[in-house]
């Protein structure tokens, strides 16, 4: 009888261990972003894609690299559309030449999502794109087609454009990144998931509205260091309204809202760091630096300016300045919210373990700052959304932000009111692209501007044509009763 209670309550535990738990698809390396698994091709093959929303193209590796012999072995696939026609890529690190192809593609940690042919880039050279030991194959795009791959009169359909035709209604998409399971682990996971936009139905939800829908290019309004007031933060709730008590934060700095979004301001999963325009990044640097300084720990200079790794032989438990990004809110014109960020987030694990020397086995755990100097142009990287669930809502054009249950303790808070147009203020007027408008629609659009131009040429020209073809006649003294009404009213 107590074999079988404790049975029981054995099964009665792993049942509940199993419902509870939440499946995640998305893992990655240390600086590697987020993959998921996807099954190519006829019969299948199994392979791994990092999930980028700051692309657009699905492209895949056709030949073994350095550290990876996986990859898309197409001439097995009996479903397979080779275009024979080149395509290729710029990123911001490394780029890739390949062809143009379509075959299908299934989600095996989705299984509500139909399989769906699409088109793909065959990649067949590249440069910097695939980072040794990298653990996936490829890329999925999942930005808007007007940064897709591009070639000689060629669109390339994104797998995100292809699943909506399929589906015949437009979808979002949700990531929720957890960052690493723990500081001695340097593997970080997550979910990604599809959404129907026609039966979901959103919670309480901070959204930010795509400014031009290439990118999910957003208004980021500043990146502030946040001092703490209590160093206890664990009773503060992970998303508030209108609740800042704890910190000291500061106005709205106009001056570098335009720098932040001189050039482009993205949110990219398939980017690492937080990336900011290089002098409020050097001003955010020594603000975090002074803070590490004052609280006796010893990082050298090395770690904030050249990436360098920072190791220790414990895992660290961080007490430094969190990270304050104020985004421009879709209720108004002159609100907005934050997103705040806990050290965990930009001090990033890039290595935990155990490492072998002529003393014997000494553990090892290594960190890197999750900000660099981007030049003018500011990116979002993963470094920012983990911790938090972040949707994408293409067809409507906003980005929402919550709070996770995984993942550092980043929360959200707002909304926070101005009394001036933020879009005018930080110069974010910007044209808007029509999310319907693609490239396609661009070329469909000046053919039928030169369809009407040649008509109106072709009207303007009817008249010499008809002369040129009509033979002359006889001169006549008939004049048109309008002209002679003028003539005698001239006359009297």
């Amino acid at each position: 009888m107590t074999k079988m209670l404790l049975y029981v309550v054995f099964l009665f535990s792993f049942l509940v261990t199993v419902l509870c738990s939440e499946d995640y698809n998305l893992y990655g390396d240390a600086g590697q972003a987020y993959a998921i698994e996807v099954f190519l091709g006829h019969p299948a093959q199994k392979l791994n894609v990092l999930v980028d929303t700051g692309s657009t193209t699905l492209a895949i590796a056709t030949y073994p690299r350095q550290d990876n012999n996986e990859y898309f072995h197409f001439d097995n696939s009996t479903s397979i559309n080779d275009s024979g026609k080149e395509i290729q890529a710029k990123y911001s690190q490394g780029m890739w030449l390949g062809r143009l192809a379509s075959d299908y593609i299934q989600f095996p940690s989705l299984p509500n999502l139909p399989e769906v042919r699409t088109d793909m880039a065959l990649i067949t050279k590249s440069h910097k794109f695939f980072m040794n030991g990298s653990s996936w194959q490829g890329l999925l795009g999942l930005a808007y087609l007007p940064v897709g791959a591009w070639g000689d009169h060629l669109i390339v359909e994104s797998w995100l454009d292809s699943l909506d035709r399929r589906l015949k209604t437009p979808s979002s998409f949700e990531l929720k990144l957890c960052g690493v399971k723990s500081s001695s682990n340097a593997t970080h996971y997550g979910n990604f998931r599809v959404i129907d936009d026609a039966v979901e139905t959103y919670e309480t939800i901070f959204r930010t509205p795509i400014l031009r829908k290439r990118w999910y290019e957003v208004g980021v309004l500043s990146m502030r260091v946040m001092y703490l007031k209590q160093p206890n933060m664990t009773s503060v709730p992970a998303s508030t309204k209108n609740s800042q008590e704890n910190y000291v934060s500061t106005d709205l700095n106009i001056e570098m809202c335009q720098q932040l979004n001189q050039e482009k301001s993205i949110v990219d999963s398939g980017t690492t760091n937080i990336r900011l325009p290089d002098d409020l990044y050097r001003q955010v640097v020594d603000e975090l630096k002074n803070a590490v300084l004052s609280s006796n720990i010893l990082i050298l200079d090395e770690f904030w300016y050249h990436a360098e790794a920072a190791c220790w032989t414990e895992p660290q438990n961080w007490s430094l300045p969190w990270l304050a990004i104020d985004l421009l809110s879709t209720e108004s014109d002159q609100e907005y919210f934050t997103l705040e960020l806990p050290p965990q987030n930009y001090m990033r694990v890039v290595s935990a373990r155990n490492n072998t020397s002529e003393n014997g086995t000494v553990p090892e755990f290594c960190y890197k700052l999750g900000l660099e100097a981007g030049g003018k142009e500011t990116v979002l990287g993963y470094t920012a959304m983990e911790g938090l669930q972040v949707l994408f809502n293409r067809s409507a054009g906003w980005i929402g932000w919550q709070s996770s249950n995984c993942g550092p303790n980043a929360r959200i808070t707002g909304p926070y009111n101005v009394t001036t147009s933020i879009r005018a203020a930080c110069q974010l007027n910007k044209v808007i692209s029509d999310g319907a408008m693609s490239i396609k629609a661009a070329q469909w659009t000046l053919c039928i501007i030169s369809i009407i131009a040649a008509a109106v040429l072709i009207y303007l020209l009817a008249p010499c044509i008809k002369m040129m073809l009509m033979k002359p006649l006889p001169a006549s003294n008939q004049i048109s009763l309008s002209q002679a009404a003028l003539v005698q009213q001239d006359s009297t």
